[in-house]
């Protein structure tokens, strides 16, 4: 089969054995499998490492203890192997049944976004028509897909941030009421809200972003920290939190599935409905053969997509 992989040479495409499950391991056929910037700090490294945290394909073996899933049924997962090959081993409680009348585009730029802006929105800060939030990197998969579940629970001001307006046009299809650019926001948010700030803050870009939003935070608002786009470390000051009670909360969908996979479980049905109703519609940027990945990293790499990017094992 074939499989992409980082290693010293950078990305290639190679030739391995198929994986074989054991236990409760599913084998499974991919279809495609979606881009992530988890896959991009591997890439960034220089290190060699396996790429693809995400999938949806068609089950093809099981482990001899596996009950939840049978061969042929239609599946999203989060695998241990390599998610951009044309097979990979997934547990089987990381595994998920996806309806037929869900696209495999759709299904595949899901996994990773829908699962994290479930959790950041229902569970972590559950929204509400009293909020008004920022969500930064609003063009991309994670940012439009937050913007979307906001406004399903009703929030009336909903301000994206972009790096360039260039890319506002995906935060505003996505239901985002104002857009502007990291450099503008803190000014922006200060007029929109009449000084007031706002009650929640989506920040997966850390370094001076995070900084700034605590500008514009409200009293009893709160930051959720769940990624470090920027690369650059955030400064935060006692002073920024105890008197305002606000708060600051980190998430990390990745740990949540290496520690608490039973709780990714427990929200698969709801994030599939999410999806399979057409409440939420993930934003596609491109799609790309399994043998064009290094062209899709370079694709990633220039950050000028907005939505996903998927590669798709069967052109």
């Amino acid at each position: 089969m074939l499989s992409v992989r980082m290693n010293e040479q950078g990305i290639v495409v190679e030739k391995m054995n198929k994986p074989e499950p054991k236990g409760f391991e599913v084998s499974i056929n991919v279809v495609m499998s979606s881009l992530n910037f988890a896959d991009l700090k591997v890439v960034s490294s220089g290190k060699s490492g396996q790429l693809g945290i995400d999938l949806v394909g068609v089950v093809d073996q099981v482990g001899e203890r596996v009950t939840k899933v049978r061969v042929g049924d239609r599946v999203l997962a989060f695998p241990k192997t390599s998610g951009h090959a044309e097979y990979a081993i997934a547990n089987e409680n990381l595994v998920y049944h996806i309806p037929a009348t869900l696209s495999w585009e759709q299904a595949a730029a899901s996994p990773i976004v829908m699962f994290l802006s479930y959790f950041l929105t229902q569970k972590i800060a559950p929204l509400s028509t009293d909020d008004s939030i920022i969500v930064h990197a609003a063009s991309g998969g994670v940012g439009t897909t937050l913007i979307q579940l906001a406004k399903r629970a009703g929030v009336k001001t909903i301000i994206g941030t972009v790096g360039s307006l260039a890319k506002a046009e995906a935060a505003y299809r996505a239901g985002a009421s104002h857009v502007c650019t990291y450099q503008s926001f803190k000014d922006e948010t200060r007029a929109i809200t009449e000084g007031k700030g706002v009650s929640v803050i989506f920040d997966s870009i850390a370094g001076a972003v995070t900084e700034d939003s605590l500008q514009v935070l409200a009293q009893f608002g709160t930051l959720l920290q769940f990624g470090n786009a920027s690369g650059k470390k955030s400064y935060v000051s006692n002073e920024d939190l105890h008197k305002s009670c606000r708060s600051i909360k980190g998430f990390s969908f990745g740990t949540m599935r290496a520690l608490k996979p039973d709780m990714v479980e427990k929200a698969a049905n709801n994030v599939v409905d999410l999806l399979a109703d057409g409440t939420v519609k993930i934003e596609i940027d491109q799609v790309f053969p399994l043998t064009e990945a290094k062209k899709a990293y370079r694709h990633f790499q220039t950050r000028k997509h907005q939505g996903k990017i998927l590669l798709n094992m069967n052109q």
